[in-house]
């Protein structure tokens, strides 16, 4: 049995209990039932492979009349009718197959989106951008090729088989049981050939996905690599990844002509029992040249088929590896499905209560208590690594604490719904990528409710956009770019704060709001955000003096991961850090 096969894995279901997945079929049924497969037409696609075999098993008896020298009228209307017949349900199998492929991909993608829209953020830190879209984009064909390309397939193919030992035993039993002694060594063949074509396809598919990933980041890093003038070193090791990619592709190569030469051997052999037989049989006058004809297409087939399940055994051994990194994705934890108690808003005090967390082994905070006042500005200060932006992921439930509570108004966040928490949050990241679009769709993203005219250009105003937007004839409707590369890194950030205060959410999180802003940019953002105080709980981390000094609380992460909170006056007494940084010159950050 097949290592991957035995593995048990605990993940979750849809409902987030926990269940215990013991391989292929286990993972294939699960992925099933939540794709929506489209049943009516498989069980079309079914009805016609029925017809499909009963066809088979009749055109070579009329093909041997024919061939025995029946060539009345009521022959040769029957050898055209059942090929029109044949030709018919063919083409309408292809159909059928046709729509279910592209329904299937339809489906599981949709899911698949759907999905990673609902796992837990630190899921993000170990998956890749382009691992996901490979996920979504490529290896989402895998339960259409099992469902067809295996699964039905296989079942076709045992049921043809069937039909045919049938039909051969009523021409000879003998001939049939000879025919059968070949079949185990199509049956060993094709459970090698399988276990190398896992093997191998795991491996292409391995150096792809490095491939896919080294581009991505390259091409996306394509000024800086020049800048640097890295251009010929890139070459050398886009080179190696190329041809790393080439070298697993080579094996695969190599197998499938080692297929063809088994395969066509193993057809030999048969075929060569069969025409001695024949000749055996007909001097023997055992049987007569349109019963030998009728069992030598027959066989032919016989052979066909076995040679088909050994082709489906290696296909289902090639497709495995990529169902099992769809139900992967599927089979991981939501952040979204257990029913909360209670909405709780974001519009108090926050305390975090004795809270440890870290990424990895090491801590980041390590029993930690502190208070962010509700309606005052908190300026979150401290050295690099020391903890700023973990805070503020706390708070937004992008991560729950390892140990400890975190409080609003005394009350449990992580037993409210974190679907409400977030919409009363407002987040601005350091340079805040924007969606391509224009201006107003930027600014009114994840908006739910109906925003004046009026309060747009508030808003604007606030931010001091108003200059950047009077000189564009578009105005509001002006394109940003991919990722908002047509705008400075200054006008993407007064962006992104005038979302967050249109966003009318009690609390704001600006995560060094002013670091890509001159001085005249600074000073009105800082205007802004003093604006709010008293209506909003503003988190602001940052490592301006000037913002720093506007803020009503200060608290401050030392460098040995410890916390000192209280106003300016306060805090200069307990941290160096403090001290150094509203100092000319500033601190080490």
């Amino acid at each position: 049995m097949d290592e991957n096969i035995q593995i048990e894995v605990r993940s979750q279901d849809r409902s987030g209990s926990r269940v215990r997945q013991k391989g292929i079929w286990k993972r294939f049924f699960h992925t099933c039932r939540v794709a929506d497969l489209p049943y009516g037409f498989l069980a079309f696609y079914i009805v016609l492979t029925v017809l499909e075999g009963f066809i088979l098993v009749r055109i070579p008896q009329v093909n041997a009349n024919l061939f025995a020298g029946d060539v009345s009228p009521g022959s040769v209307a029957m050898f055209v009718g059942m090929e029109l017949v044949s030709m018919v349900v063919t083409q309408s199998i292809l159909f059928v197959n046709h729509v279910v492929r592209y329904r299937t991909n339809r489906n599981l993608r949709t899911v698949l989106w759907g999905k990673i829209l609902k796992l837990k953020p630190s899921y993000f830190d170990r998956v890749t951008a382009s691992t996901l879209i490979s996920r979504i984009t490529v290896d989402s064909d895998s339960l259409n090729a099992f469902v067809l390309d295996v699964v039905l397939e296989a079942g076709s193919q045992i049921y043809y088989l069937a039909i045919t030992i049938a039909a051969m035993s009523a021409i000879s039993i003998r001939a049939g049981l000879i025919l059968m002694a070949f079949a185990p060594f199509s049956v060993l063949i094709a459970f090698i050939t399988g276990r190398l074509s896992l093997k191998f396809e795991n491996s292409a598919k391995f150096q792809l996905s490095n491939l896919t990933e080294y581009l991505s980041e390259l091409i996306s890093s394509l000024p800086l690599l020049k800048a640097f003038n890295m251009q010929a070193y890139e070459s050398r090791r886009g080179k190696q990844v190329i041809d790393d990619y080439y070298r697993a592709n080579r094996s695969l190569i190599g197998l499938d002509i080692l297929n063809e030469m088994l395969g066509s051997l193993l057809g030999v052999l048969p075929e060569t029992a069969i025409i001695l037989m024949g000749i055996r049989m007909l001097r023997a006058g055992t049987l007569d040249a349109a019963g030998w004809y009728t069992f030598y297409l027959y066989a032919g087939t016989f052979i066909g088929f076995f040679n088909t399940l050994g082709s489906i055994w290696t296909r289902s051994k090639s497709v495995q590896g990529q169902l099992n990194k769809v139900s992967d994705v599927l089979y991981e934890e939501e952040e979204t499905v257990r029913a909360y108690a209670e909405a709780i808003a974001a519009d108090g005090d926050i305390q975090f209560d004795r809270v440890s967390f870290g990424y990895g082994k090491d801590p980041i905070l390590r029993d930690v208590s502190l208070t962010i006042p509700g309606g005052k500005i908190t300026a979150l200060i401290g050295y690099s690594g020391s903890g700023k932006t973990t805070v503020a992921r706390l708070v937004e439930r992008i991560y729950e604490p390892g140990s400890g509570r975190i409080l609003c108004r005394g009350q449990d966040i992580s037993r409210g719904d974190v679907r409400a928490w977030r919409e009363g949050i407002a987040y601005v990241m350091q340079d805040t990528p924007l969606l391509s679009g224009t201006v107003r769709e930027n600014l009114l993203y994840g908006i739910r409710r109906k925003v004046s005219e009026e309060e747009i250009m508030e808003a604007v105003r606030l931010c001091g956009l108003e200059d950047f937007l009077a000189g564009s004839p578009e105005g509001l409707e002006r394109q940003v770019g991919l990722f908002g590369s047509e705008l400075s890194g200054g006008q993407r950030q007064k962006i992104a704060i005038a979302g967050a205060v249109l966003s009318g959410a009690g609390l704001l999180i600006l995560d060094e709001p002013t670091a890509s802003l001159d001085i005249t940019s600074t000073s009105e953002i800082i205007h802004t955000i003093l604006s709010l105080k008293g209506r909003r709980t503003v988190i602001l981390i940052t490592h301006d003096r000037e913002a720093v000094r506007a803020a009503d609380h200060v608290i401050v992460a030392e460098e040995d991961h410890s916390f000192h909170e209280g106003d300016g006056e306060t805090v200069s007494l307990t941290s160096s850090f403090y001290r150094q940084l509203m100092q000319k010159g500033g601190a080490r950050a």
